[in-house]
């Protein structure tokens, strides 16, 4: 007998979607069904598919997070550079990124937060360094890398360039520029899709 299909008995879902079999239902607002439904549309993924990499996300994103932004006094670290910055540009009218006086303020006000939070006493060399500048000053006698790795201005300003040299690479041929704008979650994925999040935000965001 040919016709009526048996409930369930539709296309079975492939991939992260399939092998599922709990049932889950609720009301949800017009505006936010029409939301689902337009990105359903765009992506060619059922209104179900949606609701649950959304659902997913919800309890992934936190864990995203921590990976990419560290322990919790480092993540703390990053909310005071949030907090201030977000604070800056409500009172400036201006992105820091985009305008000189901003991005100028922003800097002396971190230099604060950090000196406030952070511990200084003696400055003293962690031995992770020495062990590290000790074998790669072995391996090159004729260089100096003892007086960039034990002076923490200097360090710093290595670790920053490293960075930076990084955030270049993107921008060669196949750039982050031909590439569509990652979103917060897919950001989190890698630390190249992290790269490639702060390098389309801050390049790509509305001027202003």
């Amino acid at each position: 007998m040919t016709g009526k299909r048996e409930p369930g008995a539709g296309r079975k879902p492939k991939g992260e979607f399939s092998g599922k079999s709990a049932a889950f239902s609720t009301r949800i607002t017009p505006e936010l069904r029409a939301a689902l439904e337009k990105e359903s549309k765009e992506t060619g993924k059922s209104l179900s598919q949606i609701v649950e990499r959304r659902l997913r996300d919800s309890f992934d994103h936190p864990e995203r997070w921590k990976r990419a932004l560290g322990a919790g006094h480092v993540r703390a670290l990053a909310y005071v550079v949030a907090k201030i910055a977000t604070d800056l540009e409500m009172r400036t009218g201006r992105h820091w990124h985009k305008d000189a006086f901003t991005g100028s303020a922003l800097k002396a006000a971190l230099n604060i937060a950090i000196h406030y939070f952070g511990s200084w006493g003696e400055v003293r060399v962690p031995d992770r360094l020495e062990e590290q500048a000790a074998r790669m000053q072995a391996a090159s006698p004729g260089a100096d890398f003892g007086k960039f790795m034990k002076d923490p201005a200097d360090y710093g300003a290595h670790r920053a360039n490293e960075f930076v040299a990084g955030i270049e690479f993107l921008e060669r041929p196949n750039n982050i520029r031909r590439q569509k704008l990652l979103s917060d979650s897919e950001a989190f994925q890698s630390d190249e899709a992290l790269s490639k999040f702060i390098v389309g935000t801050l390049q790509q965001g509305d001027e202003q």
